[in-house]
């Protein structure tokens, strides 16, 4: 009589998990060059056809992986405080925390070399516009078209991340401290202006 156990077949949805977990730790751990079929295939413990028939192929997972990037940085951005001032300043540093994080998936999601899903990554955007049009409706963020000021406090953040990341800022400069000033400067440009 066998003791062995019969083999179960694990569901398309784990595999696909797997897959998507590998990746992501190989392109933290060694970047764009380091995604490769077979790496990402013996990580998962799967065999490389794997990727083809969940992904198409090396360039379907770096896209599937930009996809669910942006999702955690929609959550990232997302602040919920009851405070508008809190929750723009709490967004802003959800934006840096999850870039200094993820570098390598943050530089991609920003870049040419990949396609994410449109629809996901317009979201992350409009969970901004929101949190700008709470401070709108708060009194605490000028009126205007909220998307325009959303654009342009992105703008900012995003230049100042980039610095940070790619260590071009000035050698006495700490990246943390300086975008806590960003943010601040991003404040005071969103504040109402004066009546005249």
């Amino acid at each position: 009589m066998s003791t062995a156990k019969p083999r179960t077949r694990t569901s398309a949805a784990e595999v696909r998990s797997a897959l998507l977990r590998a990746g992501r730790e190989i392109l933290e751990q060694d970047g764009e060059a380091g995604l490769t079929v077979r790496a990402v295939a013996a990580e998962a413990k799967v065999a490389p056809m794997g990727v083809y028939n969940h992904f198409d192929g090396r360039d379907g997972l770096l896209d599937a992986l930009v996809t669910d990037g942006f999702v955690e940085f929609a959550r990232a951005v997302g602040a919920t405080d009851d405070d508008p001032v809190d929750r723009l300043q709490n967004s802003g540093r959800g934006y840096r925390e999850f870039a200094v994080s993820n570098p390598v998936l943050y530089g991609l999601m920003f870049s040419s070399r990949c396609t994410a899903d449109l629809e996901v990554a317009a979201h992350a955007f409009d969970v901004l516009v929101d949190v700008i049009r709470y401070g709108q409706v708060a009194g605490v963020v000028m009126a205007g078209d909220p998307a325009d000021l959303a654009m342009q406090a992105w703008s900012a953040v995003h230049g100042a991340v980039g610095l940070e990341l790619a260590g071009t800022h000035p050698p006495q400069v700490d990246g943390a401290d300086n975008y806590e000033r960003v943010l601040a400067f991003v404040a005071r440009g969103l504040a109402p202006r004066p009546a005249d």
